[in-house]
């Protein structure tokens, strides 16, 4: 949120700089983003009049002006701007102004003629961005006097990032709260008085009054909705970042930053019968003021006539209805809308208003009133007209009920560590606008104001407390805390290192979110049970995910599109079968894409394929003593042929494989490869023991078996180990052929074996009886003959 230093000011004004004023919201609670002047430094620039305008003798584009800025004697100008004439009041730098950028104005000579100066547009002044010729002020404006206090230049933007919680400080009245109570400064809410008479001449009623506990309505005849908005409400409006419109908008939305609280105004003609405040009904459609036409709910709260919808209630009116410049009779309406009778309704409707923002986070329901007087008042002094009196649909039963809270001074202490002054503490919470109902001697009975919808409990008030004392100023004291330190079994791997294994392989962690969209979970896990989000983000984030390897796929996505084409990415994560504690499951996924190594000069670029991310996956496996095995199958979103199952002791845990083509062309990805591994089956390991090292020099042996080629490799190496043969230390494979030679069917695959005995360097004889042995298993098993 913007809000201008200036009108701040007007609330409430502490003597200190807009810096000094920005850095104690900040440490009050009130982040500020940024501030920003509202133009440039400069100087010696002036209101002045043009008393005469003709064309420059020796060029056509150009004007000779004679300027009057105050000075005993009017200033020769010449000038080029398109809209310079006799008359206007303009803004002029004299002769030694600086503008910004350093530019200095000096008297100068154009085709023979002198200038003594330079009229601007506000572009030049730094205002704007941009301008179409130079700037043309009020006819009431002063000469002579200073542009910057004329426009009110020296003025800061400050720019609020306002939590969640803080609904209330939406407002210039709720940041004048705030700093009125940081700077214990008076702060009395104002009093506006309208003339009114005779009843609002349409009636109201609400059908909801659980989702609408207020609605105030007032009609206001007779006004003249062409003339000018004022300068400094327009000032104000634009330099908040809100734009200007016809003045009965105009003043709707200046009430709605200085009080908060937002309002609407229909066109009293454009209105069939009574309004009414109820649930639109199925088929019913509006045509908004952002001109799009929506299909309305069932559960949206609308303010209809007799005849049509005219708006969506808190989020945005309807087009038909609305007020326009020709508008001569209105309907002014103030209400309060329950917080959660609001909250998504505009995202649901792919909207996002001033209204919604401030209603879907608690505005103050006691501010209806005095919104209405204000925006009637300036209605009536700008426009004219006569208003009527307020027509009041209010149902106290179902307003916020504002319930007592109790703290003591021990509470205060043990929560904060120290000990505040009792009358400090009264002070505070009277500047914030809470009552003390009840008092002892080191105890408080509070009441929250309307105002605050975060204030519920003793502790809710001892944040107020440590906030307004300063976060940075609460005493530093170190905690002593009795706790039993836990064992942790040897057996368990810790989550870092399998994280820092796939980190050491060149991959990076990623974060997403757990909510992704049901086009992802259709090609992802079609037939996965969808838990859907009854109030999500958005339509993209509206199914809890059953896999991480949607988020990876967005990620890669993502950084495609920015042209990071090798990624290394991994996720460890909570995924979804249901919503129960047994129905989720911590997981661990992958993905590469892209080239196995970054360009160089000596080789060709080598793209990445399944067997790089199984060399990673196998390396990872190695921390874990578990035997985990891969099977060829089928997944929806893998390729058909570039498949496996992870199985661990004859159970699946998770899968790898590349992406299908399919997956592929749909989301515009290149060739990708992935697995997605149960956690908890990683997790475990047999503790290291010490083992002997031989003293004696290993043997190898290399065979190669020709066999059906549908058998897979690691059941080959899987049978020779599970054969347990005395000095076997380990079996390697270096080769698969397919080809000429070998008959069709058919594969060469050729094994390393390895043996290393204790007690010497074995013997030929003993060597290729261990190889015999496996021979004959190859042969019984598998069909297999020496090649």
């Amino acid at each position: 949120m913007n809000i201008l230093s200036n009108w701040l000011r007007e609330w409430v004004n502490p003597n200190v700089t807009d810096e000094t004023l920005a850095e104690q919201l900040t440490m009050a609670g009130l982040e500020v983003d940024g501030i920003t002047p509202i133009a440039p430094a400069f100087k010696g620039v002036v209101v002045g009049h043009v008393v005469s305008c003709d064309k420059h003798p020796d060029a056509d584009k150009l004007n000779l002006c004679q300027v009057d800025v105050g000075e005993a004697e009017n200033l020769q100008i010449i000038c080029g701007a398109k809209n310079i004439h006799s008359g206007l009041k303009v803004i002029v730098a004299t002769v030694g102004a600086k503008l910004p950028g350093g530019l200095k104005i000096k008297k100068a000579k154009l085709r023979g003629v002198e200038s003594f100066g330079m009229i601007c547009s506000e572009s030049e002044l730094g205002m704007i961005d941009s301008s179409q010729g130079i700037a043309e002020l009020e006819d009431d404006a002063p000469i002579g006097q200073d542009i910057r206090a004329y426009l009110n230049l020296d003025d800061h933007v400050i720019e609020l990032d306002i939590t969640p919680n803080r609904g209330d400080c939406f407002s210039v009245l709720g940041v004048a709260r705030e700093v009125s109570a940081n700077y214990n400064l008076a702060f009395d809410l104002p009093e506006f008085e309208v003339f009114s008479q005779g009843d609002c001449a349409i009636g109201a009623s609400v059908s909801n009054t659980q989702a609408c506990p207020k609605y105030l309505t007032r009609t206001i005849t007779g006004i003249d909705n062409t003339v000018k908005t004022p300068k400094w409400i327009a000032d104000k409006l634009v330099r908040s970042g809100q734009q200007l419109h016809f003045p009965v908008v105009d003043i709707t939305n200046f009430v709605l930053l200085e009080l908060g609280q937002p309002m609407h105004a229909f066109d009293l003609s454009k209105l069939t019968g009574d309004v009414k405040v109820r649930m639109a009904k199925s088929g019913e459609r509006l045509e908004l003021l952002n001109e799009t036409t929506l299909k309305l709910k069932e559960d949206t709260l609308v303010i209809a006539d007799s005849d049509s919808v005219l708006a969506i209630a808190g989020v945005m009116g309807g087009m038909a209805s609305a007020t326009q410049n020709n508008s001569s009779n209105i309907l002014l309406e103030s209400a309060f809308f329950e917080p959660v009778s609001i909250a998504g309704k505009a995202r649901s409707y792919g909207l996002h208003t001033e209204s919604s923002l401030r209603f879907e986070r608690g505005v103050d329901f006691n501010m209806t009133e005095l919104a209405m007087e204000r925006a009637t008042q300036l209605i009536v002094e700008i426009c004219g007209g006569q208003a009527s009196k307020v027509n009041a649909c209010i149902d106290k039963s179902a307003l916020p009920e504002l319930k007592p809270i109790t703290i003591s001074q021990e509470k205060i202490q043990k929560i904060l560590g120290f000990e505040l002054d009792a009358k400090w503490i009264e002070q505070k919470f009277i500047n914030l606008g809470f009552e003390i109902s009840q008092q002892t001697n080191n105890s408080w009975t509070i009441i929250p104001p309307s105002f605050r919808f975060d204030i519920r409990i003793p502790v809710d008030l001892i944040e107020e407390l440590a906030r307004l004392y300063g976060y940075d100023k609460l005493p530093v004291q170190k905690l002593s805390l009795e706790s039993n330190i836990s064992t942790t079994s040897e057996a368990d791997i810790d989550q870092y290192d399998i994280m820092q294994s796939l980190v050491n392989r060149g991959y990076q962690e990623v974060i997403t979110y757990s909510f992704i969209s049901e086009k992802y979970q259709n090609l992802i896990s079609p037939d996965a049970k969808k838990i859907r989000l009854s109030n999500p983000i958005s339509a993209d984030m509206s199914i809890m995910r059953s896999s991480l390897i949607s988020g990876l796929l967005q990620t890669v996505e993502s950084n495609q599109r920015r042209g990071h084409v090798d990624a290394r990415f991994f996720e460890i994560g909570l995924c979804f079968d249901g919503i129960k504690a047994d129905e989720q499951s911590n997981k661990l996924a992958a993905i590469v894409t892209g080239n196995r190594f970054d360009a160089q000069w000596s080789a060709d670029l080598q793209p990445l394929d399944f067997f790089d991310i199984k060399a990673d996956l196998e390396s990872l496996l190695a921390l874990t003593s578990a035997e985990l095995s891969f099977e060829a199958a089928q997944h929806t979103a893998l390729q058909k042929g570039q498949t496996a199952k992870i199985i661990l002791n004859g159970e699946q845990v998770g899968w790898i494989g590349a992406l299908s083509p399919m997956v592929q062309k749909q989301l515009l990805l290149p060739k990708c490869y992935l697995f997605e591994i149960d956690l908890a089956s990683i997790k475990s390991r047999n503790i290291a023991q010490y083992k002997a090292l031989s003293a004696y020099q290993q043997s190898g042996r290399d065979i190669a078996l020709v066999l059906d080629e549908a058998v897979p490799v690691a059941e080959l190496i899987q049978s020779v180990k599970a054969m347990q043969q005395q000095y076997l230390v380990d079996v390697n494979l270096f080769d698969v052929y397919i080809g000429e030679g070998v008959e069709s069917g058919k594969k060469s695959v050729a094994l390393s074996l390895t043996y290393q005995s204790l007690e010497g360097t074995l013997t030929e004889t003993q060597l290729n009886a261990k190889v015999d042995e496996v021979l004959v298993l190859m042969q019984v098993q598998y069909s297999a003959t020496l090649r």
